[in-house]
């Protein structure tokens, strides 16, 4: 039986003096299970982003790039636009060869100016999302 797709919302945030795209976390990494068919991780632009775009997932700046320690090949496969708000990648995680910790970054156009999740706030706490293979 396939996997149901994650869906995470990203969203502009603005409470800062530097405006940033912000993954629903929950103060916590987004958990993915093991399992024999890859999960889907779909990250859809809401809110005052949702007219934006995914930057393209090739070139100078990417829409999504993984920052610190890499996957190993064959965990994740190659992110894909399925929509211009919308950013998909397969998760592989079969079992505790594939478990981990990644962190990861986005970046979209909205309304003429390129965000991305990456920013530090002034309570020094870095914005980047992450994936756990639990």
């Amino acid at each position: 039986m396939p996997n149901i797709d994650t869906l995470l919302s990203v969203t502009l945030n603005r409470s800062g003096a530097q405006p940033y795209l912000h993954v629903d976390e929950v103060n916590h990494p987004n958990y993915l299970n093991s399992g024999p068919n890859p999960q889907g991780i779909v990250w859809t632009l809401m809110g005052e982003a949702s007219s934006g775009t995914f930057l393209p997932l090739f070139g100078p700046e990417l829409g999504f790039a993984w920052t610190g320690e890499q996957p190993h090949q064959g965990i994740f496969g190659a992110p894909f636009l399925p929509a211009n708000n919308q950013l998909k990648v397969l998760d592989h995680h079969t079992g505790p060869g594939t478990a981990g910790i990644w962190t990861y970054i986005l970046r979209a156009r909205i309304n003429g100016t390129v965000y991305t999740t990456t920013v530090v706030t002034a309570a020094a706490q870095n914005t980047n999302p992450r994936i756990k293979n639990n």
